[in-house]
């Protein structure tokens, strides 16, 4: 028979009500303002990606397309730390649909304008990603930007990606920008762990990701978390580390996947956070607590799941 569930102990409340979103993926309040960017996609035949400003009030219906992007897939979008005097914008996107790719692409905002020149676009790095593209960024503490990537397919690793280092799939990038290097607008950060070793793509930070969609950055402990979607049976959340190898395709979260499959170089790290399906069915990520509404919640890390609606 069992017995009643517990309430709840928090409920969700709906912010930003009048306006309409259609197929939202992303949102980032804008630096030294209560402005949000939101970022739209449609995907299918007519693929197509909207960066839109949003205004600072909630009971606002305003919305004003800053960037459109036809034929691409917009994942994420990070400010550079000096934004008030650089202008500079970060876009991780894939497409176009014929010719999947990821792109790393930096934008950059003329003073007292507001919409995002397309023009300006500086492609920093691009690679195949036929699928699992992962997708997110964010500035760390020392300047640098960090990327998550996918194993760039749709099921089992074909391509054997998790495990490899020569390519950018299934990883953790890092590399700082504002230093160009040769043909390259970017710099690859001396202490990066694998810079040394022979074949490897030295941007690599960790690896052994499937699809790891959203991942985060908390400043006051400086912590780098990262959901990571599962396959058949878990869903996992990673604590991230230099260096770490998370096992993918060899394992999925901690348990064997293809135990037989060549391993990276480095030992394999166990999830932070593990759910099985029957829980958890696309754990999306989340984000370290900074506030004085929950004091209960400060420096708890608060993830969700796109198929159960849990958090």
């Amino acid at each position: 028979m069992g017995s009643p569930e517990p309430p709840l102990e928090y409920t969700v409340a709906r912010t930003f009500a009048n306006v309409a979103l259609q197929g939202p993926l992303y949102v980032v309040k804008e630096p030294g303002s209560e402005r949000l960017l939101a970022i739209v996609s449609t995907i299918g035949d007519a693929t197509a990606s909207q960066v839109l400003l949003l205004p600072g009030d909630p009971e606002s219906s305003a919305t004003e397309v800053l960037l459109e992007l036809p034929g691409r897939i917009l994942y994420s979008l990070a400010f550079h730390p000096a934004f008030a005097e650089n202008g500079h914008v970060y876009i991780f996107s894939n497409g176009p649909p014929e010719k999947r790719r990821n792109r790393i692409t930096r934008y950059t905002i003329p003073p007292g304008e507001r919409r995002i020149p397309p023009a300006s676009e500086v492609v920093l790095l691009e690679w195949r990603s036929l699928g699992h593209d992962g997708g997110d960024l964010f500035f760390g503490p020392e300047g640098f930007l960090y990327a998550s990537t996918g194993d760039g397919t749709s099921d089992s690793d074909p391509w054997n990606a998790g495990q490899a280092l020569d390519d950018l799939l299934g990883s953790i990038l890092r590399i700082d920008v504002d230093r160009p290097s040769g043909e390259r607008p970017y710099t690859v950060p001396a202490d990066n762990p694998f810079v040394e070793v022979p074949h490897a793509r030295p941007e690599v930070w960790a690896y052994g990701l499937r699809n790891p969609w959203r991942m985060s950055f908390d400043r006051p402990s400086g912590q780098i978390w990262v959901g990571d979607n599962g396959q058949d049976l878990w869903e996992t959340a990673h604590l991230v580390h230099r260096g770490d190898n998370y096992g993918w395709s060899v394992y999925e979260g901690s348990h064997p996947f293809y135990p037989g499959r060549p391993r990276g170089p480095t030992p394999l790290v166990p999830p932070t956070i593990e759910h099985h399906h029957a829980e958890f069915r696309s754990l999306t990520g989340g984000v370290v607590y900074r506030g004085v509404e929950f004091p209960e919640l400060d420096g708890v890390y608060i993830y969700g799941d796109y198929s159960s609606g849990r958090i």
